[in-house]
């Protein structure tokens, strides 16, 4: 029942973490380009790229769920139908 939003959750993570490759890549390629130099429209080149890749994360708060808690006591209960369902009890 949970397996689903489980792997969309890590669908969106994995999207997250190859865009921060892809301006990894880039913010080397640009090194290797033009150096220190003036990047385009007047940006500072390698290091404003360098300040995006550390900054800009698309689902930080979803990386952060993974260290979400609930305490035992309150989690809800299941319904009997739903935990025989789910396998937590026998039928």
């Amino acid at each position: 029942m949970l397996q689903t939003p489980f792997q969309l959750l890590n669908l969106l993570l994995e999207i997250d973490e190859q865009l921060s490759t892809w301006r990894y890549r880039h913010m080397n390629m640009v090194h290797r380009m033009i150096g220190t130099r003036t990047g385009t429209g007047g940006s500072t080149g390698k290091d404003y790229l360098k300040g995006a890749l550390d900054k800009h994360y698309i689902f930080k708060e979803i990386a952060g769920l993974t260290s979400f808690l609930i305490e035992r006591q309150q989690l809800p209960k299941l319904s009997l139908t739903l935990e025989e369902k789910l396998g937590f009890k026998p039928s």
